[in-house]
């Protein structure tokens, strides 16, 4: 008589609860890794189209040097005038002063200090909605001297918040600190990073 052979129910138990740990440690990671490269192909994809609507801007509105700065809460409208025309949107919220894309993205916060300060959210209105996290700063600077300043370029009208992290000298150990200290400067970190979301940024979303 042939003997049959089969798991016993401790060692089909033993068997599941490995595979559950396995799979408890192993999809957050995954789940992270999906979506720090969502956020940086959003990341990439929007200041590429920034910097191309810019340039389409002063095709027919002549060169953003000859652009005064909006008065504070006048940047939407400056926005919308000037740049949304080339940039689009999916729909805006002219209450709240928030333009959402099609990709689910949206762009918030229009203050003019020295520059006009925006926020570029990656998910819209989902969570965290937290700077340094999925939302980054840029500036729109108006003038030679914030230009300089902020970019290091006086011909560069639309960048990263990284006043200070210009210099051809500043380490990226430097954009680090700075960037857990004040995130709205983490910008400049990503940039520097081709917008990639390394081992070493600062924030976990």
């Amino acid at each position: 008589m042939r003997k049959l052979f089969a798991f016993t129910l401790s060692e089909v138990m033993l068997t599941m609860t490995i595979v559950g740990v396995v799979a408890a440690m192993t999809i957050p990671t995954l789940h992270y890794q999906r979506v720090k490269k969502e956020y940086t192909a959003k990341l990439k994809n929007f200041y590429s189209r920034m910097e191309n609507s810019i340039l389409d801007m002063e095709m027919d509105k002549g060169s953003f040097r000859d652009m005064k700065l909006p008065t504070n809460g006048n940047g939407y409208k400056w926005y919308m005038d000037n740049i949304d025309p080339y940039m689009g949107h999916q729909y805006v919220d002219d209450t709240k002063k928030i333009v959402y894309y099609k990709d689910g993205s949206s762009l918030l916060t229009f203050y003019s200090g020295g520059c006009l300060d925006v926020d570029y959210d990656v998910n819209g209105d989902k969570a965290p909605n937290r700077e340094g996290y999925d939302r980054q700063r840029y500036l729109y600077c108006f003038t030679n001297d914030s230009r300089i300043s902020w970019f290091g370029n006086k011909d560069i009208f639309f960048g990263t918040y990284g006043s200070g992290q210009t210099a051809a000298t500043t380490s990226r150990e430097s954009m680090i600190t700075k960037c857990k200290t004040s995130p709205s400067w983490c910008t400049k970190l990503l940039q520097n990073d081709q917008w990639e979301f390394k081992g070493d940024y600062p924030f976990k979303f």
